[in-house]
């Protein structure tokens, strides 16, 4: 009689979670969203500065870009949460869509105009403030539990490299084909990932007990709602709030690295070119990597951990002399700062209440937003007075001491412990079962 043959274990690669038929169609649809973006940055970029030739109409382009995000940030995470999470995904991408045609169409037939273009920044950037965090809030409803950090790492990997291929992309198509194309094509991306989205098939919470016969809360005191639930969590609060400290120190090596390899190093373009390459790659490699290393575990630990030692590679890059030197330094920053960023998604997907996944993430990224233009301000006029190595040892510094005080607090280092944590209700458990899907026939979420 012979044996049979031990079914072999389940996959631990964080390529299994693409098996996941709806969470495939985000993830896709997320790189194909991401790559048009990076095209169109680069095209709007183009066009401002061929159009005036002012360096003073590139920051207000960037800061055009940031605005809706500070306005809206906060009011977009109360929409999210009220509506049908994967059809409010889907009209945000139409949206976007019908904008760049429309500019496409008028630049075409008009010619380029500064106010219409810088128009469309604002309203491209208004929907985009709905569709991140509404694709965090999504995704822990597509996949398992386990596997929520592994997603999360896969879809920073896939979107961090989407965005660095579409850079040159971009440049390209304004050099062969003009922009006018440029815009065409950044559009359609956001129509390939409208019709991703519409494939994917959200499980619906279950309802609370009596939920039916409650009359809803405004829109306004859901949002009033979602901010007192970050507010009355202390640790998720200190997390919260060191990220947005941290954006500003960061924000300084992000905005300044072009001069660090032009006056620093005393190398050109292409030597750029590899330190953005280097910088996207580990954070490619730090997402595939969180659900390795077991930070997830104590995310507390591993989010403070990580980026406290990202701080301690950003001072590393400013202290180099040498490309080497610095492509070295950046692949560690970008290796921590991927498992940084990967772990806190996973461990608040996890321990926030679905229901208010949209409002958190929202508040969230409006306050870490707000922060990046002050730190450009403040970055450009210290790299004029000690020049731009100096200011990274100094963002460094600022960032692995923001890690530090968040590290000394007890209920941070506690926060989201696997078995520490309170139980979340079943009803607003990320990965519950569904009773019904969300725009789908019965069943579960496919693949």
């Amino acid at each position: 009689m012979v044996a049979e043959s031990p079914s072999p274990p389940p996959s631990r690669s964080p390529g299994r979670v693409l098996r996941n038929r709806s969470y495939r169609y985000l993830w896709i649809g997320s790189i194909a969203s991401a790559f048009g973006s990076s095209i169109g940055g680069v095209v709007f970029t183009w066009v401002v500065f061929t159009t005036t030739h002012s360096p003073l109409a590139i920051a207000f382009l960037g800061v055009v870009g940031i605005l809706p995000t500070v306005i809206f940030g906060i009011l977009a995470g109360g929409l999210i949460d009220r509506s049908e999470r994967r059809r409010l995904m889907i009209a945000c991408d139409i949206a976007r869509l019908v904008t760049l045609a429309a500019l496409a169409a008028s630049a075409w037939i008009f010619g380029v105009n500064l106010i219409t273009l810088l128009a469309a920044v604002f309203v491209v950037a208004t929907f985009s403030t709905i569709f991140r965090p509404a694709t965090n809030a999504v995704l822990p409803r597509l996949v398992g539990a386990s596997e929520v950090t592994d997603a999360n790492g896969l879809l920073m990997a896939g979107t961090t490299l989407a965005g660095f291929l579409g850079s040159p992309v971009g440049g390209l198509l304004v050099v062969v084909v003009g922009v006018v194309v440029g815009l065409a094509v950044n559009a359609l991306t956001f129509g390939f990932s409208a019709a991703m989205i519409s494939l994917m098939v959200i499980p619906r919470l279950a309802p609370t007990p009596g939920s039916a016969t409650e009359e809803r809360p405004s829109f306004l005191s859901e949002v009033r709602e979602g901010l007192a639930y970050i507010g009355s969590e202390r640790a998720l609060l200190y997390v919260t709030l060191s990220g947005m400290a941290a954006n500003f120190f960061l924000s300084i090596f992000g905005q300044f690295q072009v001069i660090f390899v032009a006056d620093h190093l005393r190398l050109g373009a292409t030597a750029f070119g590899v330190l953005l390459a280097t910088n996207a790659g580990g954070f490619g490699i730090g997402g595939l990597l969180a659900g390795r290393v077991g930070a997830e575990r104590a995310p507390g630990l591993g989010f403070g951990g990580a980026w406290g030692i990202a701080g301690l590679a950003v001072i590393g890059v400013g202290l180099s002399s040498t490309l080497p030197e610095a492509v070295l330094t950046t692949v560690v920053f970008g290796i921590f700062g991927g498992i940084g960023n990967t772990v806190f998604f996973a461990a608040t997907q996890r321990i926030v209440p679905a229901r208010l996944l949209g409002r958190y993430y929202a508040a969230d990224e409006a306050g870490s937003t707000a922060m990046i233009p002050a730190g450009q301000i403040a970055g450009g006029f210290l790299v004029l007075a000690i020049g731009v190595a100096p200011s990274f040892v100094i963002a460094g510094i600022g960032t692995v001491i923001v890690s530090g005080v968040l590290l000394s607090i007890r209920s941070v280092r506690r926060w989201g412990r696997t078995g520490a944590a309170p139980p979340v209700p079943p009803d607003e458990r990320a990965g519950a079962e569904p009773d019904r899907p969300e725009g789908g026939p019965p069943g579960g979420t496919g693949g």
